[in-house]
């Protein structure tokens, strides 16, 4: 029956906003899409298509032989929180350093920092999505700031505030907007992206510090990011900012690496969202999120709290991984991710890399 095909994310729409325009993602079963609707977006690697239509027309679109699934569209976020004084460094003690892993970072752009381009220019390839710009750019700072937390040098510093994986090379997909938000559209094609050139940029982690609510077990984010981990790339996410509950996806995904945020003493942050997800405990796992200090898009750093921060620091750790064993799967690197974690009293995971 067609409305079996439409998620209750939608209900609303469909039963109240009929005259009014709305995005939606469409899982389909064959390559051709349905007549008559202004297809905005397409995305084969999830076999779906963004479509604009008036609520009043989800009912017709549903009867489509093709069509599979409509899902909404969620609103994307920065998993960004308030900073509170002035905390340690992002510091590694380890012989390795990412060099030859391509990062790519999903974020809102990454300005060209000295501790990324100097001595030896790091930043990779650039795709701008918002602005359709070819230059390396960041509006907001958030996305520079993820950046240096994976991997920036600390040259500015003198190494005192260097990254996890100081020689990866970044890829950055700027998906989101100067104000911190962003689409699914967007996110959604800067996962293409990513996994139409991975060939030519070696991507081989994924940092997605944001999140959006999840709209069913159909949710379009994260079926992205399961495709990206079953094509080689390991995917890392936050968890959220909201506190108990309200795991954002693409976190949510058993596939991916789900990060929460502690602070330097190893106490998870009231700020994490985290609680379970079909019976699986989420965050995965935690690292430093509490006052860090990192590259700064307009000056040399600053610092930020969240589980925005947290995810970088484990994608960090899976170049390294990813530089010692070229040839490991996804599965295997989350694996010796929590593995390497110290478990505290309450079995939750952490991983210290610092100091």
């Amino acid at each position: 029956m067609w409305g079996n095909k439409i998620s209750k994310s939608l209900t609303y729409a469909v039963n109240t906003l009929s005259d009014e325009k709305i995005r939606i993602i469409v899982y389909l079963s064959a390559k051709s899409a349905p007549d008559g609707f202004e297809i905005v977006r397409e995305y084969p690697f999830i076999n779906a298509v963004g479509i604009e239509t008036n609520a009043s027309e989800l009912e017709r679109l549903a009867r489509y032989p093709a069509v599979r699934y409509v899902t909404s569209c969620a609103r994307v976020f920065a998993a960004e929180s308030v900073s509170r004084g002035i905390g340690p460094p992002v510091y590694v003690n380890t012989s390795l350093t990412g060099r030859g892993v391509s990062l790519a970072v999903i974020d809102t752009g990454v300005s060209p920092h000295l501790d990324f381009c100097t001595p030896i220019n790091r930043l990779f390839r650039f795709k701008d999505l918002i602005g359709g710009k070819d230059d390396f750019y960041d509006d907001n700072g958030h996305g520079t700031f993820v950046a240096g937390v994976a991997c920036g040098n600390g040259l500015t510093s003198g190494g005192k505030y260097a990254g996890v994986a100081r020689d990866s090379k970044v890829v950055a997909v700027k998906a989101i907007g100067s104000d911190g938000e962003g689409g699914a559209f967007d996110v959604l094609d800067g996962m293409q992206w990513i996994l139409d050139t991975r060939k030519e940029t070696g991507v081989k982690v994924c940092c997605m510090s944001f999140g959006a609510n999840p709209t069913d077990a159909n949710d379009p984010l994260r079926r992205g990011a399961e495709i990206l981990v079953k094509n080689g790339i390991s995917v890392v996410a936050a968890s959220g900012n909201e506190g108990r509950g309200a795991i954002k996806t693409p976190a949510t995904s058993p596939d991916v690496i789900s990060v929460g945020a502690v602070d330097e003493n190893g106490k998870v942050a009231d700020f994490t969202s985290r609680g379970f997800v079909m019976g699986r405990r989420k965050p995965e796992i935690y690292a430093l999120g509490v006052d860090v200090i990192s590259v700064s898009a307009n000056s040399t750093y600053k610092k930020m709290s969240g589980t925005s921060v947290s995810a970088p620091y484990i994608a960090g750790a899976c170049c390294l991984l990813t530089e010692k064993y070229p040839s490991a799967s996804p599965r295997r690197i989350k694996e010796m991710i929590l593995s390497s974690a110290t478990p505290t009293p309450d079995g939750r995971l952490v991983l210290d890399l610092s100091r």
